[in-house]
């Protein structure tokens, strides 16, 4: 969306319809679960404006109903694959815990991706995992206790010496803000920024050897967008 969408609001109602972008079978490309079969259930709006995103999550208009959603959840998820990935936009705009509530009684895994500046409480569960990818100086307190792992993606020039960590925004190109920081002992990725289409091979390239320096020297776990590396969504 490169910073074009709007920025929206959370929309709690009762969480039986969800404004869903897209619903499809691929593999995890970042994080804790990189690598796993996995469906995608992006929905659709988020709160920030990140000028580098290049997620469509505004275009849908489809609104399932929950039974529709999960039908088509069941529908294009093989029997083998348990992991279930909600991610936006921004997924805490709106009521996804009865969603979140039906899929982990079917005995599946449950991801969800966040920026960590909104909250809902979610029946909380050994197979719900909170990845959070802190775009802000601030998160949501209440959400912080519940969070498995932190995503940073990293530009070059634009990390903290002392923690290898951004300190651009995100919002505004060219300014500066120290994003939240994880918590000690906190599980932390770090992922090249890929400036594509907005930039050029050459910093992409750079970005990852920024965020190689930032896992070697600090302990982070350095990680890919793999899904872009072999051609999958």
């Amino acid at each position: 969306m490169f910073g074009q969408n709007p920025a929206r609001g959370q929309e709690i109602e009762n969480g039986q319809s969800l404004w869903i972008q897209e619903v499809f079978y691929t593999l995890q490309g970042e994080g804790p679960f990189s690598g796993q079969p996995s469906v995608f259930v992006r929905t659709g709006g988020c709160n920030l404006k990140c000028f580098w995103c290049d997620t469509d999550f505004e275009s849908s208009t489809w609104r399932p109903r929950l039974d529709e959603l999960l039908a088509r959840i069941d529908a294009v998820r093989p029997r083998h694959c348990d992991l279930i990935v909600l991610t936006g936009g921004e997924p805490f705009r709106q009521n996804i815990a009865p969603l979140v509530s039906a899929l982990l009684a079917q005995g599946l895994r449950v991801q969800l991706e966040t920026n960590g500046t909104l909250w809902i409480d979610l029946p909380w569960s050994e197979r719900l995992t909170i990845v959070c990818s802190p775009k802000t100086r601030r998160l949501d307190e209440r959400l912080i206790p519940h969070i498995d792992a932190y995503k940073y993606v990293i530009g070059a020039g634009e990390t903290e010496p002392l923690d290898g960590l951004p300190i651009a925004s995100t919002q505004h190109a060219g300014l500066t803000d120290i994003l939240f920081r994880p918590p000690a002992n906190a599980a932390v990725f770090v992922m090249p920024r890929d400036d594509h289409p907005q930039g050029s091979a050459s910093s992409s390239e750079v970005n990852m050897l920024e965020a190689k320096y930032s896992a070697l020297t600090f302990g982070y776990r350095f990680c890919l967008q793999l899904h872009k590396a072999i051609g999958v969504d």
